[in-house]
């Protein structure tokens, strides 16, 4: 399993209900179902070969249900739904069409967008941190409630860089710094200017 499967697997705990929105090879979902965390367990994938290998890696006998679907509606009505591997505005549109007790996300852009979104829904963010796997993974976790209270005193740069950056964690710090070298290399833009001296206040709260 790799890294940003076994951080995900770690973020779930005992629900009634799981569905996993692009489940894809069905690894996440073998885990769910093997340790016993759920009493309905959903494989939901817009690909129907893809599903097809993750019925064959779980077996169709295992009790799992496997939905060649969009998610934005498969995923209503459950307690637990987690989404990886798609861009921010796919798992925003994933997220508007349910309301489950705790979303596990993992968003390959957009993700201040993601990030925004849930506090808006009044979903409070208590997991958010980065898993490095070849490349840099955003994770999060967030439970019903609490949400709109952060938002108000949360910041752009937590939106943008993870709502718990002002804390110490070696693998952000590793993005940035690897983030400030390659804009030290692009044109001197007011952009790219503003996007760096952003990074290197958010490695000195790093480095604190």
């Amino acid at each position: 399993m790799t890294e940003r499967l076994r951080v995900l697997c770690s973020l779930i705990e005992r629900t009634e209900s799981f569905i996993d929105v692009g489940c894809d090879h069905g690894y996440v979902v073998q885990y769910v179902y093997r340790k016993g965390l759920a009493d309905t367990i959903t494989a939901c994938d817009i690909s129907a070969p893809s599903l097809e290998k993750a019925r064959r890696l779980i077996g169709a006998e295992s009790g799992v249900r496997f939905v060649c679907a969009d998610g934005a509606v498969a995923a209503a009505g459950h307690e637990t739904v987690l989404v990886s591997g798609m861009g921010g505005e796919e798992i925003c549109s994933v997220m508007a069409g349910c309301a489950p007790e705790w979303f596990i996300l993992s968003p390959q852009s957009h993700v201040s967008r993601v990030r925004k979104a849930l506090l808006q829904a009044d979903y409070d963010i208590v997991f958010d941190r980065v898993a490095e796997d070849g490349k840099f993974y955003d994770i999060l976790k967030a439970k019903r409630g609490g949400g709109r209270e952060r938002l108000v005193s949360v910041s752009d740069l937590q939106l943008k860089y993870g709502i718990f950056c002002d804390r110490p964690d070696p693998v952000l710090a590793k993005r940035l710094k690897k983030m400030s070298a390659a804009l030290d290399t692009y044109p001197k833009t007011e952009e790219n200017v503003r996007k760096r001296q952003e990074i290197t206040e958010v490695i000195k709260w790093q480095l604190r």
